[in-house]
């Protein structure tokens, strides 16, 4: 145990990569957007999974593990076309007690699906636990978490990029709205988009049954992924997962109207909220350069319509304009908005993981776009779900647990809430000292809770 621990200092015993270009200068950031390609992209991503082995150093290795990342095809037939391929990428992290090094890695193996095939065969009685990351992200988030989880003995790790994501193919996305179509036709073929791809993964690699995992909009698709095949779902864990609640502001229509109806709706809605609180905060302002005492403070603004966002804003998240799409237009000034969002989101890393954070998800953020465009089908402006998950989590079958960090924007009394409703054993968690990426920013307490969920 104590040569193992040693060697953890001791990066050399990973196969060496080149180094990230440091986001430090402006012909840095131009550098990366030049050199971007599916090769640094791919290699952006070791880099993030070799750090599972050193991650966390107070980590007690006692099972040495093989990590492998590769792309499994979800094709009956070889498709040679990037356009239309179906390619999961997939990390699968197993157990070799037998190995002499406490961590091997590996990226692109030949015959990924038949190594996976043959574990299974071999060692039929483990357990597997299924890893799908939210929206923006891909696998390399959970970096910090597959050792602690990789140790639970008898369990089998995978973590796969949702097809259209991270570092999976890129098919053209051909679930555009239509004029004759409603949201609600709209999110069914979505869902099922992404359901089905999921079922299918699991069929390829051979899984009977799994504990599902899913953070934020990933959490959303791994419980409609649930309900429609609880056979294949042993437990379910939702964290800080998108979709539960009903936004208590937006009225039902009694007559379901088009996409285009209800985006003319909502903007006019969300336009009046906007100006009607202006008006509010006007008329305090008047009152105080007058010196008389004001009648109503702002936070007494009338809260009858939540002020949302603007309504050009609307309009684009309507339109499919994500913050991928705007960093590929921003050309060479991607990498740097980037680098401004995980310098701050993630200052709490160290310099060196955080240069390999914002490489890796630069890289993913960069590619085609693909499947990032679900997330105005998905989720109306404010991001409250079109279809919440809310009442349909009582259909559940099996064991589920929520998880969210104590300082998550996501609202855990949802889940509360839900639970009541819920006709299987429920728990909700809360992470101290965590937001919504509670699994990067507090991973110790983290890892010790869905650990305990794999007991």
């Amino acid at each position: 145990m104590s040569e193992i621990l040693d060697q953890r200092s001791n990066l050399s015993v990973i196969n060496a990569l080149p180094s990230v270009i440091p986001p430090t200068t402006r012909f840095n950031f131009i550098k990366n957007w030049w050199h971007r390609s599916e090769k640094s992209s791919s290699i952006a991503e070791a880099r993030i999974v070799q750090r599972i082995y050193a991650a966390l150093p107070d980590t007690t290795i006692g099972i040495p593990t093989f990590a492998r990342v590769g792309k499994i095809s979800l094709d009956k037939e070889t498709i040679t076309s990037s356009k239309s391929a179906r390619l999961v990428n997939t990390l699968y992290i197993s157990q070799q007690p037998k190995q002499d090094t406490a961590f091997q890695f590996e990226a692109e193996p030949n015959q990924l699906e038949s190594i996976i095939q043959k574990d299974l065969s071999e060692n039929p009685n483990d357990k597997n636990l299924v890893m799908c990351h939210g929206y923006g992200a891909g696998l390399g988030f959970f970096y910090r978490n597959y050792q602690t989880l990789s140790q639970q003995p008898g369990w089998r790790i995978f973590s796969i990029d949702w097809l259209g994501m991270g570092n999976s193919s890129r098919p053209k996305w051909t679930l555009n709205k239509k004029s004759n179509q409603t949201w609600d036709q709209i999110v069914d073929d979505v869902e099922e988009h992404f359901v089905e791809s999921l079922e299918d993964w699991r069929a390829k690699v051979g899984l009977e049954k799994m504990t599902l995992f899913g953070h934020s909009l990933g959490g959303y698709f791994a419980a409609c992924y649930a309900l429609k095949y609880p056979q294949h779902v042993e437990k379910l864990i939702l964290v800080s997962p998108a979709g539960i609640p009903e936004d208590a502001q937006r009225p039902k229509p009694v007559v379901e109207q088009s996409p285009q109806e209800t985006l003319q709706k909502e903007a006019s809605e969300i336009n009046a909220s906007y100006q009607a609180d202006a008006a509010a905060v006007e008329n305090i302002a008047k009152k105080q350069q007058q010196q008389e005492p004001p009648q109503q403070t702002v936070n007494e603004i009338p809260q009858n319509v939540r002020r949302k966002i603007p309504s050009w804003a609307t309009y684009l998240w309507d339109r499919n304009v994500t913050p991928m799409s705007i960093v590929r237009m921003a050309g060479p000034f991607g990498p740097g908005l980037v680098h401004t969002y995980t310098s701050r989101r993630f200052a709490h890393l160290n310099e060196a993981e955080q240069h390999d954070l914002y490489d890796y998800t630069y890289q993913i953020s960069s590619s085609t776009g693909s499947g990032e465009y679900a997330l105005a089908a998905i989720l109306a402006p404010g991001a409250y779900a079109r279809k919440p998950l809310f009442h349909k989590l009582a259909e559940l079958k099996m064991p589920t647990v929520f998880i969210y960090g104590e300082k998550d924007w996501m609202d855990f009394r949802a889940a509360e809430k839900a639970k009541k409703f819920m006709k299987v054993p429920v728990k909700v968690i809360r992470v101290p000292e965590g937001g919504h990426h509670m699994y990067l920013e507090n991973p110790k307490v983290f890892n010790e809770a869905v650990r305990a969920e794999m007991e």
